[in-house]
């Protein structure tokens, strides 16, 4: 019902995480193998399962505070704003 994933999970590294006999187990199942999956005790989630899926590192990359990073062009230009501002208000 929730659908699949994104193009910015990685599928060979899903975690689930289930209490069993109060203690918590955590499952690691590569989606990209169909044995692996079929064979795995998590095949069917149950409730209060957690499914964890990392990112991949594009996605990675992108996530910082408010989409910014060294390698964005909206960085440099801020950067280069803040820049001659302050410049601006050191020479008057």
């Amino acid at each position: 019902m929730a659908g699949d994933l994104t193009i910015f999970g990685k599928r060979e590294q899903v975690l689930v995480m289930r209490e069993e006999h109060g203690r918590q187990q955590v499952y690691q199942v590569n989606l990209c193998s169909a044995s692996q999956l079929y064979n795995s005790p998590v095949y069917y989630l149950q409730q209060n399962d957690v499914v964890y899926v990392e990112p991949n590192s594009m996605r990675a990359r992108q996530s910082t505070v408010n989409g910014n990073n060294v390698r964005s062009a909206s960085f440099w230009m801020s950067l280069a704003s803040l820049l001659t501002t302050i410049t601006v208000l050191f020479v008057k």
